[in-house]
């Protein structure tokens, strides 16, 4: 059995390779560890010995749990989760070939939307949309109908409304979006105009003009006559758009979304970290990297903090663990119950050690901004976006707020991909890679056989950029995206 050492101070080690009963990315003790003591992993504490664990023996949920001693606690090394900086990146394009809106954004594709207002219109919007399937759509990269189950039976202003109108409105005036259609049935909450109205009330630095359309089903005569009318609507708003050309733009126009799914623990080993890596140089050319997920970073608030830029990011920080902690207890939860059946059949033992793996992919560069879901990101570098750890939720609010592509890490495979936002997604393992070649963009486990983490790094900045450029993903290829639109329902159902 070939097993990792990850840091010195650890008492459990990674298996590599396994030749026994336990499995591949497990942990086995390095040496005894008395019931009660603290698991350590990365330098972290990851949760407490249930029961005494003798040298060699499997460590996992049967014999380790989590405790509240253990948030707040899990910085145990100075040296924990650092990686080497100042590696070289020099050599690495600062530009790519985008293109350029009126307000100074910049868009790495070109999509038409058509958008459900409420889901009671939805069915019309996927109609419309389904009409323009196999034709020649000239230099628009797709047609996309934008639907969701809400819309309506929510208080007006409330919370809910807003964060709703609020994403609507970021998918609507995104980078990557040149027109849109905005369909509703005539007598719902979220509307054509109160999606608008959250676009002007909201910063404007990141979002651009674009031709709009809007059909109300019962002002219109009903589903057939509405569909009939959306197609002329979709073929008028095409014939406004100009010629579209890429122009030479700087890295530092790029947004990143950072996200994980399906995760295993060589998701803290490989991709997480190499990720991390090509978050911080692309923050260090101007650009911004987004992380999200907030449940995957409970237990590193203390990693967190000591990353801030100044006091204002630190206390709206505090504010999202606060609500977090709040949210929990009001639906009677553990935020442990985001630990998926896969990340403990992949060797994931408790959330602290989930939360220790997925922090990585923000490298090392201090945090500059702390947003609420699916507002607009306005400052380069590493920011932080409050939305819950479910992915498609996750990524709406990312791109909601403003990124143009998507970094998406797994471990146990995932198949997602985003509508308008080119979603890379970055195997673990090379076993994963190999077996799911048609999903998969990038191979990190490679890291595993000898390659170096910068040099993996390096070639993963690249590969982002072809992107940007225009060189499509494997989910784009599926024609993946159209079904994971899903904002955060935070409210009520009236």
């Amino acid at each position: 059995m070939k097993t990792l050492r990850l840091n010195p101070i650890d008492n459990v080690r990674v298996v590599i390779e396994s030749k026994g009963s336990v499995p591949r990315g497990h942990k086995v003790a390095a040496n005894a560890i008395p019931k009660g003591q603290p698991v350590i992993k990365f330098g972290h504490i990851i949760g407490f010995a249930t029961q005494a664990i003798g040298e060699g023996e499997h460590v996992h949920v049967h014999n380790i749990e989590i405790s509240q001693e253990g948030f707040g606690a899990a910085s145990v090394s100075k040296e924990a989760g650092s990686r080497k900086k100042g590696w070289s990146h020099d050599f690495l394009p600062s530009q790519f070939e985008g293109y350029l809106r009126s307000n100074g954004s910049v868009g790495v594709r070109n999509y038409l939307v058509i958008v459900s207002s409420v889901n009671c219109s939805a069915t019309v919007a996927k109609a419309i949309a389904r009409h323009f399937e196999g034709k020649d759509l000239g230099n628009i990269d797709g047609i996309i109908p934008i639907t969701h189950t809400q819309g309506c039976a929510q208080e007006i202003g409330g919370e809910a409304y807003q964060l709703l109108n609020r994403t609507l409105a970021g998918w609507i005036f995104h980078p990557n979006v040149v027109g849109a259609l905005i369909v509703g049935l005539g007598c719902e909450g979220t509307t054509f105009k109160s999606i608008v109205a959250s676009h002007e009330v909201s910063d404007q630095s990141f979002n651009s003009p674009l031709p709009l359309e809007h059909l109300g089903i019962q002002e219109t005569g009903g589903t057939a006559e509405t569909i009939r009318k959306g197609i002329l609507a979709v073929e008028s708003l095409m014939q406004q758009l100009p010629a579209f050309q890429r122009s030479t733009q700087p890295v530092s126009k790029l947004k990143l979304a950072l996200n994980c799914g399906g995760s295993d623990s060589f998701s803290s080993i490989t991709a997480n970290p190499i990720l991390g890596l090509t978050s911080d140089a692309l923050c260090s050319m101007g650009g911004s990297a987004v992380l999200a997920e907030i449940p995957e970073c409970l237990g590193t608030e203390a990693l967190l903090y000591s990353r801030v830029r100044d006091i204002q990011v630190s206390e709206k920080l505090q504010k999202i663990f606060g609500w977090w902690d709040r949210y929990a207890k009001r639906q009677g939860v553990s935020l442990n119950d985001n630990l998926a059946p896969g990340n403990i059949a992949g060797g994931i033992s408790t959330i602290l050690e989930k939360s220790l793996g997925s922090v990585t992919k923000a490298g090392t560069s201090p945090l500059n901004e702390v947003l609420d879901y699916a507002e607009p990101i306005t400052s380069p570098g590493f920011v932080l976006m409050n939305t819950p750890g479910y992915d498609p939720v996750s990524v709406t609010g990312l791109v909601a707020g403003g990124c143009q592509m998507v970094a998406f890490t797994t471990g146990r495979g995932s198949v997602y991909g985003a509508a308008i936002a080119p979603t890379v997604k970055i195997a673990t393992t090379s076993e994963l890679f190999a077996r799911m070649t048609g999903d998969l963009d990038f191979d990190a486990g490679r890291a595993l056989s000898g390659s170096e983490p910068a040099d993996l790094a390096r070639e993963l900045m690249a590969l982002i950029l072809k992107v940007a450029n225009g060189e499509k993903t494997c989910s784009e290829t599926l024609g993946i995206g159209k079904e994971e639109f899903i904002p955060w329902n935070l409210g009520e159902t009236l």
